[in-house]
């Protein structure tokens, strides 16, 4: 069964992205701790952030609610790079935390050839990816 990600979207125009938007490289979450360290860094997660997927949908929450300017906007830079140095669960379980948290959007920035890369490991980890692949 595949869950539907409305949450994720191609990066439009830069112009229209929030100014409160974070920036995140995926070329520094290619690892799971890798991601835990960036993700913690841009969002500033509190030093009780206890790298794993618990935490971070914890953090993710606090994140959100904390914000006043509206629904977060995460950007990822090179976003086919995302857990591709893990095992698919790792991003499944990423992907898990992101549906389960209300944080907003997640705009994923990369080539139309990595973007559909990017896609195909999405819907193996059985999330529906259909904006990512359309023309």
């Amino acid at each position: 069964m595949n869950i539907t990600a409305p949450w994720v979207r191609p990066l439009p125009d830069l112009d229209a992205v929030p100014a409160s938007a974070h920036e995140i490289r995926g070329t520094y979450c290619r690892t799971t701790i890798d991601l835990f360290a960036e993700w913690s860094t841009v969002l500033g997660f509190p030093e009780l952030f206890a790298h794993s997927w618990d935490s971070l949908g914890k953090c993710l929450r606090h994140v959100t609610e904390d914000d006043d300017t509206g629904p977060v906007t995460l950007v990822l830079h090179n976003a086919a790079l995302l857990l591709e140095d893990e095992d698919p669960d790792q991003l499944r379980a990423l992907l898990e935390v992101l549906d389960s948290v209300d944080f907003g959007l997640l705009l994923v920035d990369d080539s139309t050839d990595d973007l559909r890369r990017l896609a195909h490991r999405m819907a193996e980890a059985g999330f529906d990816t259909e904006l990512l692949t359309e023309e």
